[in-house]
Parts: structure tokens; sequence; C-alpha cells
């Protein structure tokens, strides 16, 4: 068992280094400034490097609640791509699908009062997507405003097994993680929502498909599920965290303006036909032509790389 806290709020850290490195289930991709003595500031047109190395198969082993646990070819993909980027990095984002995470919205009386009742009490609710007994947890939560009884709380866990096994293989680098985060939320750094009004995101990168609600630029509401070949399914699930977001209200379901990505996913195409059938705009594409104009990338072959958007997301400052 780690010596670590189970509790601790690990996710969406601040403030963020100027390196970031994007694990997917079958590659390692670093994110970082093209000359290593300037950071990649946005707002600025970013010129962005990119490395990648792809892991094999058996990178990594099912964990607690099948949360992959990362094992010796992520250490070794991660030694390989540090000599190529020849780089000395001393703090780096990490980023994560967001099926490595599990991911709730509970409703709470005082959280801010009382924030170790507050940890115990949502690691109870994620025992059941974990297992009883529930492993120990690498657990944050996030005040989304007021819900049907207190406050709504958006949380993400993973087993600290799981966390701690990617963090490991940067920690024996040499290198410390200073902030983790789950794609959509990443991606959703840089797609900056409606001022005012409802808005939300959709980020469908791999078997899973994430919706993020805003209200009047503020977090509101966020749900991930597995989407495994079926957008229809996947929009199915959009639209009830959209009717929930909204009961009461009147509000039509997926009116809202919105942005999706990464283009060409099948839930995105989905998400799209779906709003023109109802004489709704298109999504907003996330793409780095339209998130960050200006920016290069270096190889340009690269730029459509989702990985990019994720990367840069976890430089784009504070939470």
């Amino acid at each position: 068992m780690s010596d670590r806290n189970p509790f601790s709020r690990s996710f969406w850290r601040s403030p963020r280094p100027p390196h970031a490195f994007v694990l997917g289930r079958d590659r390692l991709v670093y994110v970082g400034p093209q000359e290593p003595a300037k950071k990649a500031v946005l707002g600025a047109a970013p010129a962005l490097r990119v490395a990648l190395r792809t892991l094999p198969e058996d990178a990594f082993t099912p964990g607690p609640g099948d949360v992959p646990v990362a094992g010796p070819a992520v250490a070794g993909a991660l030694q390989r791509l540090l000599a190529e980027v020849a780089v000395k990095i001393q703090a780096a984002s990490l980023v994560v699908p967001d099926g490595f995470v599990k991911l709730l919205a509970v409703d709470v009386e005082d959280a801010d009062r009382n924030h170790r009742e507050t940890d115990e009490m949502i690691a109870w609710k994620f025992g059941r997507a974990f297992g009883e007994p529930a492993p120990p947890l690498r657990l944050s939560w996030y005040p989304a405003g007021p819900g049907a009884t207190g406050t709504r709380i958006l949380a993400l866990a993973a087993p600290e097994s799981a966390a701690a096994s990617w963090e490991a293989p940067f920690e024996k680098a040499g290198i410390r993680i200073g902030a983790l985060e789950t794609g959509a939320f990443a991606v959703s750094a840089l797609a900056k929502p409606a001022p005012s009004g409802d808005s939300f995101l959709v980020w469908a990168d791999g078997d899973t498909a994430t919706a993020v609600f805003f209200a009047d630029g503020a977090l509101r509401f966020a749900r991930t599920r597995p989407v495994f070949g079926d957008a229809e399914g996947a929009l199915h699930e959009i639209r009830l965290s959209a009717a929930y977001l909204h009961a009461g209200d009147g509000g039509d379901d997926l009116a809202a303006p919105c942005t999706a990505g990464p283009e060409g996913a099948t839930v995105v195409e989905a998400l799209a036909a779906f709003r023109r059938t109802r004489g709704f705009d298109a999504p907003a594409p996330l793409a780095l032509s339209t998130l960050v104009p200006g920016a290069s990338v270096a190889p340009a072959a690269s730029a459509s790389d989702p990985a990019i958007l994720m990367g840069l997301g976890a430089l784009a400052g504070d939470r």
C-alpha cells in the first residue's frame, strides 16, 4: 500500500510546468516549446515541439476497476523520448485518457467546511465503481455550483496504485509531475466557454466520450461514458446528461453553443448531425487552428494530432 494520502487532491493542480506529456493506451507524447528556454505561451502564437513513442500492447495491466496500471514499457518509452527531446525537464504536466479515471457528480452539504468528511463520503461513493473494499484512491473534487441539495461536487478518482504507476517513470527520470489531468478537462482550458449563458464541450478521443457543461463560463457538470463504436449510444448519454442538468428549466437538451472534437470522431459527427436536424449551429471544432490561431508545430505533420490539444491545454495555466 502506498504511503501517500489516499485523499490527496492531486488532479487539476496548478501552476503549470512548461512541458507536458500525454500518456495514452498505445503511445506517449511530449508537447513543449520548440525553443527550450521559452515557454509555450498561449495568446502569443506558440511554437510547439511534438515527439512520440509507441507503446506495446502489454504496456498496461488491468488494476482495480479495470483502470490501467503502467508497466516497465512506459518507462522505456519515456527514456527514448527524453533522449530525442534532449532538454532538461524538471517538471511536467501529465495528461491521461478520460477512461483512466472515474468521474461522478454528487450533491454534498457544506463541502467546503468539511473537506475530510467530503473526501470520505466521495471515496465511499466510488467504492461501487472500484469494488468493495475500495482500494486507496487518488481523489480530487471540485465544487460546481448549487445542486439539488447543498453543493454539486464533480469528483475524479483513480486507484493510487494506478496513478502512482503513471507518475513513477517520470519520478525515476527526475521529472516532478506538477499537474495530473484528464484529456477532456485539459482541452476545456483551450475551448473557453461562452462568458454568459450555457455552453458545453464534447471530447471523444479514444474509446470514451466526455461531455463538460458550463454556465456563464463556470464548470457545472461533466460525464464520461464508453463509446466502443456505438456513437448513437454515446450521443444518447450526452443528451441524458444535458437533460439532467436542465431538468425543470424547459431548455432544449443540446441547444446550447458547443464545441466538439477531435474532428472526425464518430460521436462528434453524430452530434453535428443531431444538431442539424434540430436547426442548431454545428459544433465549433476543437482543433489547433481554431483554438490557438497562429500556433506552429514541429514536425508540421503532427498538427492535427489530438494529443497536441491535450498537451497544450495542460500548459494553459491555473484552473
